[in-house]
């Protein structure tokens, strides 16, 4: 991840590069002389498109929710790059000279610029903070939104009856072990958009269902993601495979078995280490 994040920093950099050379102050600034019509409107299409193509691999590779924030985040840190550099630039544009003037005796009074007020640290202080506030705030939610389970390599993509789905662990760790001693292992699903029309109910549990009235605990939760927890019985192998069973809109069943140490390593050496 850490190359696609330094990917989303110089593309978005780049944006803004081209945003402001679309610019004639900063395209002065930039290169010394103004673009023409034609490029500044090119520049400025490229630039737009560059943020746009971040907006675009932030959110296939993390989905909206997170890949917004981290687009977001890299436009922040992107647009105060430039910012800092615009003024380190190795030239700079060149002051038009007061022209000279005049006392009152006739002797050429050559003007004198004053010298810049230096800002006090109460300022200074307030910059920094302005500047560092929402850098901190998206570190904290780059390093704490991490990534989601569907979107890991451990996630396993497959088919059951006429739908697709991704399913994967929730928590690459054995059980939580709760109340009366019971391990309980957390999934998480996902099925294809005009699956969602179709189906009412899907189900997971260790072993064959016997019924379809025992087909497991049910998947819960809004939106396209889905999640349930389980329980492990005492006796459970790695034969037993988890059973993923949905239930149609039309009253039809399906069910999948699907291997354990495929989907969860961490359950199958819980499994296997279990006295």
């Amino acid at each position: 991840m850490t190359l696609l994040n330094l990917t989303l920093l110089l593309i978005t950099f780049a944006g803004f590069t081209c945003l402001a050379l679309a610019m004639p102050r900063h395209s002065k600034h930039l290169l010394q002389r103004s673009l023409s019509a034609q490029a500044s409107r090119l520049a400025k299409i490229t630039g737009w498109a560059l943020l746009g193509t971040a907006l675009i691999l932030a959110t296939v590779q993390w989905r909206f929710s997170i890949g917004s924030v981290t687009w977001f985040g890299w436009l922040s840190l992107a647009g105060v790059a430039l910012v800092f550099a615009l003024p380190r630039w190795p030239w700079q544009p060149v002051k038009p000279q007061r022209p000279a003037r005049k006392n009152a005796a006739g002797k050429t009074r050559i003007p004198v610029a004053p010298d810049p007020v230096p800002a006090g640290p109460a300022k200074i202080a307030v910059a920094l903070t302005v500047i560092a506030l929402p850098l901190t705030v998206f570190a904290w939610q780059l390093a704490g939104s991490g990534q989601k389970p569907l979107l890991r390599d451990d996630a396993l993509s497959g088919e059951i009856g006429p739908w697709t789905f991704v399913i994967a662990e929730k928590e690459q760790a054995a059980p939580d072990i709760l109340a009366l001693d019971v391990p309980l292992k957390q999934f998480v699903i996902r099925f294809c958009e005009r699956c969602e029309g179709e189906i009412r109910q899907a189900f997971l549990k260790v072993r064959e269902p016997r019924s379809t009235a025992a087909a497991g605990n049910a998947f819960f939760g809004r939106g396209e993601e889905k999640t349930v927890q389980i329980p492990i019985p005492v006796a459970a192998t790695l034969a037993d495979d988890l059973w993923l069973t949905v239930e149609g809109n039309d009253g039809t069943f399906h069910h999948q078995p699907l291997a354990i140490e495929r989907l969860s390593p961490s359950l199958a050496t819980f499994i296997k280490e279990r006295p």
